[in-house]
């Protein structure tokens, strides 16, 4: 990884046009590094524009035509042209998050600034890539953040040639990584501990627990949990605690000591500052977020027909459909 360049801790988000580079194929090259939980994604599409995320570490959870693709650290995930892909009721977790979006042409057309013979090969690889969500690259990483570095110093004749060559290679790695085998499926003694912690996610469970139940050792299962999970039992379990205490205030009824005593939590104060650590507030000032009072989130108003532009912190995303106007 490129130690000379840092991604903002408050989480904003980093997003180049490449346009002045001479890569209008490109509308943005994004990166993001979540210190808490943030509310997931709208349901929106791309209009005419391929989105590729790669998720360094933390958890996400994608909504494509019905299905929910779980996602982990270190792995690619992708949207084609046109397809609608949300979030559903899932949060977004903490981690680190490159992403971009790519006007693509069809083969027999030049492309990020290869002749079209040059191109098609590339082209080809990418519209026939055999599934959207697979392992990266061990060198995405790194030339992903070579590319941020140079988006950051601002375009010039040698950074058009060399951004233009990290990207071409990156998007060869990609292809390539999506034809690998790949066992993006939970194994049977891991998947035995997460039905267990899911018959009651807001149980103080112990990660020797998960491990019995997994009839591992706790060494091996710690090991084995967190490189299919992307994170460490400890961190599974507590996350789940905490996302059950918030569904408890959005249904109401519950004072925070209630809450906090019922997730078995030692004290209301235990259970806030766990919560802040999650979600970057207290339970209180998340609720009153959730119910509008202060929501973070503007969506363009649409005029008349046609669809509606998704705007955050100023910077156009896509558009939504017709469920999140």
């Amino acid at each position: 990884m490129n130690t000379h360049f840092s991604l903002p801790r408050d989480g904003k988000r980093l997003i180049y046009d490449l346009t002045p580079f001479g890569l209008s194929e490109v509308p943005y090259l994004a990166a993001q590094n979540l210190p808490h939980i943030f509310p997931g994604l709208p349901t929106h599409y791309h209009k005419g524009c391929m989105e590729i995320n790669h998720f360094l570490k933390g958890e996400r959870v994608y909504r494509v035509g019905g299905n929910d693709f779980h996602l982990r650290g270190n792995q690619i995930f992708v949207t084609w042209p046109d397809e609608v892909h949300g979030s559903g009721s899932f949060l977004h977790d903490k981690g680190t998050h490159f992403w971009l979006q790519l006007r693509l042409p069809h083969s027999g057309e030049p492309f990020l600034g290869l002749t079209a013979d040059c191109a098609a090969p590339l082209l080809d690889g990418i519209w026939t890539m055999p599934r959207r969500q697979f392992r990266a690259d061990t060198a995405m990483q790194s030339l992903y953040y070579r590319m941020l570095q140079i988006c950051r110093n601002g375009p010039s004749a040698l950074s058009r040639a060399e951004l233009t060559v990290l990207l071409t290679e990156w998007l060869l790695r990609m292809v390539r990584a999506s034809s690998q085998p790949w066992e993006g499926e939970i194994t049977p003694d891991i998947n035995r501990a997460l039905e267990l912690a899911r018959q009651n996610p807001g149980a103080a469970r112990s990660v020797g627990e998960l491990a019995d139940a997994a009839c591992l050792s706790e060494s091996h299962f710690k090991l084995k949990f967190k490189q299919q999970l992307g994170v460490p039992p400890g961190d599974y379990l507590l996350r789940r605690r905490i996302e059950t205490g918030a569904e408890y205030l959005l249904r109401g009824g519950m004072n925070i000591t209630d809450i906090a005593y019922t997730l078995e939590f030692s004290s209301s104060q235990h259970f806030s500052t766990t919560f802040k650590k999650f979600f970057g507030r207290s339970p209180q000032a998340w609720l009153r977020e959730r119910q509008g009072e202060s929501g973070q989130r503007c969506f363009a108003t649409s005029k008349g027909k046609g669809p509606t532009p998704w705007i955050e912190d100023g910077v156009f995303h896509g558009y939504l459909c017709d469920d999140e106007r």
